[in-house]
């Protein structure tokens, strides 16, 4: 939620016209693509977990507190996914 909140209140003063789309709240790149039919829904949870730390991670430049604060998660958690998936 704090995410999503952070999106629009930067899509607002960023927008160009009347209008706010999925350009301006950076969305275009996060549109799910859909699962396999072999996927499972561990699988899927899985990619979709690494994909999501990674990039909370990239974000704020390997800062932990930062990162799991944004995922709304605790550090030592942030630290288990971290290690799961090799980050």
């Amino acid at each position: 939620v704090r995410e999503l909140e952070n999106r629009v209140r930067r899509a607002v003063v960023l927008a160009d016209g009347p209008s706010i789309g999925a350009a301006e709240l950076e969305l275009e790149g996060l549109v799910a693509k859909p699962a396999s039919a072999t996927t499972s829904l561990r699988e899927a949870k899985e990619v979709l977990e690494r994909e999501l730390v990674a990039k909370a991670l990239e974000e704020h430049k390997g800062n932990i507190s930062k990162a799991a604060r944004a995922l709304g998660i605790s550090r030592p958690t942030l630290y288990e996914l971290m290690a799961r998936y090799g980050l």
